[in-house]
């Protein structure tokens, strides 16, 4: 029985797919499905993928959409997953040559236990096998995804292993016209609920590229403000500090005044959170938020107006 998914979204990488492929053809357990989800490439993306599948040394699974966004692929990549485990590979990244057999030697362990937790997670390291990220918790300890970041103050990149049947349950939020959503809306709405488990493993390998995400900065989220409306509720929403909470709370009701978004569409998105009585404190530095991101944001013409 096959027990885990490799899940790559991919838009225009055929120049880079190979090193994954490689990576994948090279695992001592080849126990696994390859799920492409192709975000609408114009390069040689389908005819890659064609030719790997007739290679039939690995399961591929591949499917084509309009160009949509990172978000919705992964949406349809757990709707089509059967496997126990599900895990998001980059189309620019790769996996070490063990990396299946360390994840599905986890699974062996823990799956008849009825496991209390939604993920497995590890850091990720660089193209030469270091680990990545500061402060990281060295032991196999159950926490909140939330708290890796607020209370232990990690930062860095993660690779989560996720229990499909779980994941099934969450979605990332779909807005009209609007191609990206961060992944931390997707891990937050699920870890106030239950946890991800850590593993020191390091078997997911990756630099950053000029046309990645993270390189392309906040003008992302400026391009995306109902996504990035949802990210600023949570973390003020689920920080434990007061102060934390407050800011991003005001910065989340500054961010739909600056671009003048649809409150009740929000609402269906965040109905899962429990909700906020808003203080007039907030709502003044609210106005303040919101004349800031007017200021520097619709000026430079980056400013979309959604109702």
């Amino acid at each position: 029985m096959t027990e885990l998914t490799i899940f790559t979204p991919t838009y225009n990488r055929a120049h880079l797919l190979p090193n994954l492929y490689k990576s994948l053809c090279n695992q001592t357990n080849k126990n696994f499905i390859w799920l492409i989800i192709d975000d609408g490439s114009i390069d040689k993306t389908k005819n890659l993928i064609q030719s790997w599948i007739n290679d039939a040394i690995i399961s591929i699974q591949y499917l084509y959409q309009n160009n949509s966004g990172k978000h919705i692929a992964h949406n349809k990549a757990v709707d089509m997953c059967t496997t126990d485990l599900f895990v998001c590979v980059d189309s620019d990244d790769i996996l070490t040559s063990n990396a299946v057999e360390i994840i599905i030697n986890y699974w062996k362990k823990d799956k008849d236990t009825k496991p209390n937790f939604v993920a497995y997670c590890s850091r990720r390291g660089d193209l030469s096998g270091n680990p990545t990220g500061k402060r990281w918790i060295n032991d196999q300890r159950n926490i909140s995804f939330f708290d890796l970041y607020e209370k232990h103050k990690y930062r860095g990149e993660l690779v989560l292993i996720w229990i499909t049947k779980i994941l099934k349950q969450y979605h990332f939020p779909e807005f009209k016209n609007e191609k990206f959503v961060t992944e931390n809306v997707l891990y937050y709405q699920i870890s106030y609920k239950k946890p991800i488990k850590l593993i020191n493993d390091i078997f997911y390998l990756f630099e950053y590229k000029p046309d990645g995400y993270t390189k392309q900065g906040d003008i992302l989220y400026y391009k995306n403000p109902y996504g990035y409306a949802v990210y600023r509720y949570q973390v003020g929403i689920l920080s434990k500090n007061l102060i934390k909470k407050i800011r991003w709370l005001a910065r989340y009701k500054g961010w739909i005044k600056a671009f003048n978004l649809n409150i009740n569409l929000l609402n269906k998105t965040i109905k899962d959170i429990s909700p906020i009585d808003f203080s007039i404190f907030i709502k003044i530095i609210s106005t303040l938020y919101s004349n800031y991101y007017k200021t520097k944001y619709i000026k430079k013409k980056i400013f979309i107006n959604y109702r």
